[in-house]
């Protein structure tokens, strides 16, 4: 565990990537502030954490709503004084058609995806901008392109990304990384392995979270994994638009 000594925030932490990384940085003698909206789950994760020599404060919360995003980093800070690394990783959705879905379904997806980053990156910004710091934010490779079955999921994930990228330009005087994490197709309770194409893609948490916190610890700007995704997306991109189309309708 390279992080170590730290005060962290993770966010979405109850299940999914936000618990496993929660707990693999708690064998690093690291500060968790670990929130989600799952109570009972995020008391559970506090006892291992520190089970493992870490120290955690667990905050339900909604990450939808802005004033309880603010609650959070005021117990985190009221806790540890500082926070050094914000994790902001809460989202997730489930297929749609945009044929089918209505105006409500979309919003809400936006919501739960990018209203939940912006409420903390806002605030993270100003706790960071004098002291320095680290944001990651677990994007995902279909922030790229609209994608099948995926488009508010997609258009969510692009909006943070894009966010992101004008962060790194407008703040490029703070001593603040913008770490933007792009894993592919990971092996948690969100996963539907049925809307995998190809189940070689399929990658265990384990992997993810070393590429995440392997990410982070250095501050990396973009980070996509696995290889194999990066590759594909990389061709979809050299694309022409036309032939793109084409192809990701004939792979749904």
């Amino acid at each position: 565990m390279a992080i170590t000594g730290k005060t962290i925030l993770i966010t979405g932490a109850s299940s999914g990537l936000g618990h496993a990384l929660a707990l693999s940085l708690s064998h690093g003698n690291n500060n968790l502030v670990v929130t989600a909206r799952r109570e009972g789950l995020l008391q559970e994760l506090a006892k291992q954490v520190e089970a493992n020599g870490s120290r955690c404060t667990p905050v339900a919360a909604d990450a939808i709503d802005p004033h309880a995003c603010e609650a959070v980093i005021r117990a985190g800070l009221d806790a540890y004084e500082r926070i050094d690394v914000a994790i902001l990783n809460a989202g997730g959705g489930k297929p749609v058609h945009m044929a089918e879905v209505d105006a409500a379904t979309v919003l809400h997806t936006m919501r739960v995806n990018y209203d939940t980053f912006v409420n903390f990156l806002c605030p993270m910004i100003a706790h960071m901008r004098d002291m320095g710091g680290t944001i990651a934010h677990t994007g995902s490779p279909a922030g790229f392109f609209g994608l099948p079955k995926s488009g508010p999921y997609s258009a969510a994930k692009a909006a943070g990304r894009i966010l992101l990228d004008t962060c790194r330009i407008e703040v490029a005087n703070r001593k603040i990384d913008f770490v933007a994490l792009y894993p592919g197709f990971t092996e948690t309770p969100g996963l539907d392995p049925d809307d995998v194409p190809i189940k070689a893609l399929v990658i265990q948490p384990e992997r993810a979270v070393k590429e995440m916190l392997r990410a982070i610890e250095r501050g990396t700007s973009h980070r996509m994994f696995p290889k194999r995704i990066a590759w594909l997306m990389t061709l979809a991109r050299l694309m022409p638009e036309w032939l793109r189309r084409r192809v990701l309708g004939a792979a749904a």
